[in-house]
């Protein structure tokens, strides 16, 4: 009987010791953008758009996006995806980062890449603002 109770004591301490170890992961989207001449561009909002939302924009342009964030001084604006709240149903999602200049029916211009971001990954994403035609 003693060591039944030794051995269910272990085993429920190593149950315990496996859920102390799950680690909350963060996935992170770095989009770098350039300029038409390959140089860094600074301050230029990139928006990102979920599935849902991204069909929505594809319809009208003025649609707000899911985040934003405006790209540094290296050209560079990096998102950070917390598990919880982007990711508790699926580990995988697909999200459209957007860089627009306009907006409405007419006299716009938008660059876009789309990514399948996983949690606990770093995704990169590269945007060149061309101009039209691209």
């Amino acid at each position: 009987m003693r060591k039944i109770v030794i051995l269910l004591g272990i085993i429920l301490f190593m149950i315990a010791c496996e859920k102390g170890n799950e680690e909350v992961r963060e996935a992170k989207v770095v989009v770098v953008v350039y300029d038409e001449n390959g140089k860094i561009a600074t301050g230029i909002p990139v928006k990102m758009y979920n599935e849902k939302d991204y069909k929505v924009f594809e319809k009208d342009n003025l649609t707000l996006p899911t985040a934003v964030v405006r790209t540094n001084e290296s050209g560079i604006a990096t998102f950070i995806l917390p598990q919880e709240e982007w990711f508790a149903a699926q580990s995988q999602r697909f999200f459209t980062f957007v860089v627009q200049e306009g907006g409405g029916p007419d006299n716009y211009q938008i660059w876009s890449s789309g990514r399948t971001v996983e949690t606990g990954k770093v995704v990169k994403i590269e945007i060149r603002l061309t101009q039209f035609p691209n």
